[in-house]
């Protein structure tokens, strides 16, 4: 088991990292912002935590043949239930789809939580610096002149993805 002091840093890296994330969205009026990305990254560094260090204490009391504890499947299910969730965000307008980026930012923030969850605060921060490359990529080649996206016939500039 985890030291107290290791779980109030993690789920405090949790929070900050969703807060961080979500307060891009929300500054760009996306439909799920800071709450949002802050509980998902906080659900999936308490998960995380009770798979690998909260089950395994528990598996003294289960001695019997062929008892095995898999932190790896808990993951797995991370990633299905907010596959769930970036479903719900996704919309189809006439002929446009918007909020893939949402689903994939609030997908990739689990992920984070994970990484917290397990202690890997490097992975993390250089997981959070290359969201960002990416959040911004677009827009910033946009105005370069390097990427034109449809929309671009001047009907709504700020409007790059979703």
């Amino acid at each position: 088991m985890i030291s107290q002091k290791q779980i109030v840093l993690r789920m405090l890296v949790s929070l900050l990292v969703g807060l961080i994330i979500g307060y891009e969205r929300s500054y760009n009026m996306k439909p799920a912002g800071i709450r949002t990305y802050s509980l998902v990254c906080i659900g999936a560094t308490l998960f995380m935590m009770v798979s690998v260090y909260g089950l395994p204490s528990l598996s003294s009391a289960y001695k019997f043949y062929g008892f095995r504890l898999d932190p790896g499947r808990v993951a797995a299910q991370i990633v299905t239930g907010i596959g769930f969730v970036g479903a719900g965000v996704i919309w189809k307008e006439g002929g446009n789809i918007r909020g893939l980026t949402t689903a994939a930012n609030l997908w990739v923030t689990a992920g984070l939580g994970m990484a917290v969850g397990l202690g890997m605060f490097f992975l993390t921060f250089v997981s959070v610096i290359c969201i960002f490359m990416a959040l911004y990529s677009s827009p910033l080649l946009c105005r370069l002149g390097l990427l034109k996206y449809p929309s671009d016939d001047g009907e709504n500039d700020d409007d790059y993805d979703d």
